[in-house]
């Protein structure tokens, strides 16, 4: 057996994160790590990765234990490499450099052997299944040619075990299905693959064996083959179905058949954004409706929210939020005006980390807790805890650093921030991306109770799985245009991806003829 974990406990403050697990890895599995948001499944990648210290346990590699001072360093020189949900590559180095980093360049009387480091790269690539322009900066590249150059740098040294912590949250399906054979060819090579992810689907098409964590415990240790994504679910919640404990309160499950007539809130003509990414953009979003949003990598999606709420400058067009022109969008402007913006990257633009889930919370309405200079910190420590219970966040109270929660549990956070705004219009960029089924559920059961309180929803999401189960409408953006809105009655995924593919199309003819 390649690792083996027995009897492995990890706790902070007294509560434990991992608790008695049992887990063990062979050569050359792809093996999945499921579990809800605070299920363990990132305190066990940061031990295996040298990041934490285990408070109980054992931990052999290949049946000898691990080293007494088990760091970082110890860990890659086992052959253990983490890749992480969010990039760890300098923006400014170009693939090449990034891949060699931390690595001893090769030198020939003092001068450094960049043509026999590329060859080195170029020859691990190919038998990977990996091509890229190596010369290219990594801030050029998209998220799939990122994680590639990521995968390239931990197999330039002898890799035992790649884990892989949410690699597809960020990618098209057409960047996972090269991920995917990438995998494969790391399987066939002989490298063991420790998958973690919240799509149960890729685990049932990818996995040889799948483990289940519920609250720091092991659950289950099945072959992929014997098990569905419906026993995995009732593995992970505990009894199969989203109960009530995972869901919003009663009161925020309401129909949006009980919203008030409908009206714009948020109608957007002819908008471009300076940097050219979003060109004559139109869309009007309706109060007491969530409208979807949907384009391939590149679109101009992400840009486009922005744009809206003024972290992007605009070159044109105008933005009315319910019959009134705004000048000139900013963060403060919008937020005063009613819009949320939930961020696609949560952890570098949505939440200070280090503070604590109260400051993080109140961040964008503190203003409400001060009267006549004065800050309130009780109340502002009320409302935190207002939303800890309505959102059902798992923490150790309103002073623990928003950085110790799992994934979900910040997100939820992010939501309470946005909340406690009180708006009117939710622009939401990949507002799921990397939660567990529970916390997607209670995120769906908001912004739908969002809607039927006749409040406005533009909803971004790279899941169209996703986005027909919760838009009233589907709006298609290619090359920072919007094409065509479909409301969403028998629609299909194929309507939708069809008219994408195609506005692409017409774009590169454009081009082509100018």
């Amino acid at each position: 057996m390649l690792l083996e974990a027995k009897k492995l406990d990890k706790s902070f403050n007294g509560v434990y994160a991992l608790k008695g697990l049992d887990l063990s890895l062979k050569e050359g599995e792809i093996h999945g790590l499921v579990g809800e948001n605070g299920a363990g499944k990132s305190t066990f990648i940061k031990i295996l990765g040298g990041v934490y210290t285990k408070n109980g346990g054992e931990l052999s590699w290949n049946g000898a234990p691990f080293p007494a001072d088990f760091g970082p360093v110890e860990s890659r020189e086992l052959g253990i490499n983490i890749i992480f949900q969010d990039h760890v590559l300098i923006p400014a180095f170009s693939a090449l450099e990034n891949i060699w980093l931390g690595r001893p360049y090769p030198r020939k009387g003092g001068l450094i052997q960049w043509k026999e480091m590329e060859k080195a790269a170029q020859k691990k690539g190919e038998e990977l299944g990996i091509h890229l322009d190596l010369k290219k900066s990594i801030f050029q590249m998209t998220p799939a040619q990122k994680k590639c150059v990521e995968i390239l740098r931990a197999m330039m040294s002898d890799c035992k075990l790649m884990i892989l912590d949410e690699p597809t949250a960020s990618l098209s399906d057409k960047e996972t299905n090269l991920l995917f054979s990438i995998i494969r060819n790391l399987k066939a090579k002989g490298t063991a693959v420790l998958y973690v992810t919240h799509r149960l689907e890729e685990i049932m098409a990818l996995t040889d064996r799948v483990t289940v964590l519920r609250n720091g415990e092991l659950v289950s240790t099945c072959d992929t083959a014997s098990t569905s994504q419906k026993e995995l679910v009732r593995l992970m919640s505990g009894n199969g179905e989203a109960d009530s404990k995972h869901m919003m309160p009663d009161s925020t499950c309401c129909s949006r058949s009980a919203a008030t007539q409908s009206f714009p809130a948020l109608t957007i003509s002819h908008l471009s954004s300076a940097d050219h990414i979003v060109k004559d953009a139109s869309i009007t979003v309706h109060t007491g409706r969530i409208t979807g949003m949907f384009g391939l990598c590149g679109s101009g999606r992400t840009e486009f929210l922005e744009c809206i709420y003024g972290i992007r400058r605009i070159s044109g067009g105008t933005i009315e939020i319910s019959g009134e022109k705004v000048k000139k969008p900013t963060p403060v402007n919008s937020i005063k005006k009613g819009i949320a913006f939930i961020c696609e990257d949560r952890r570098r633009k949505a939440m200070i980390p280090s503070f604590t889930v109260e400051e993080n919370m109140n961040l964008s309405s503190i203003d409400h807790y001060s009267k006549k200079g004065l800050f309130s910190t009780t109340a502002a420590v009320s409302a935190a805890k207002g939303m800890i219970n309505a959102l059902k966040i798992r923490c150790t109270g309103t002073s623990q650093p928003a950085c110790e929660l799992s994934g979900g549990n910040q997100q939820k956070v992010v939501f309470a921030k946005a909340l406690l705004t009180s708006p009117s219009i939710w622009l939401c960029d990949e507002p799921t991306q990397a939660v567990d089924v529970a916390t997607r559920q209670q995120i769906h059961s908001l912004l739908h109770h969002q809607a039927a309180e006749n409040k406005a929803v533009l909803y971004v999401s790279s899941d169209l799985t996703e986005l027909l189960e919760v838009a009233d409408e589907i709006a298609v953006m290619a090359s920072g245009k919007i094409r065509k809105i479909f409301p969403n009655k028998n629609l299909k995924p194929a309507d939708i991806l069809a008219c994408c593919y195609e506005a692409e199309r017409e774009e590169t003819h454009e081009n082509e003829s100018i």
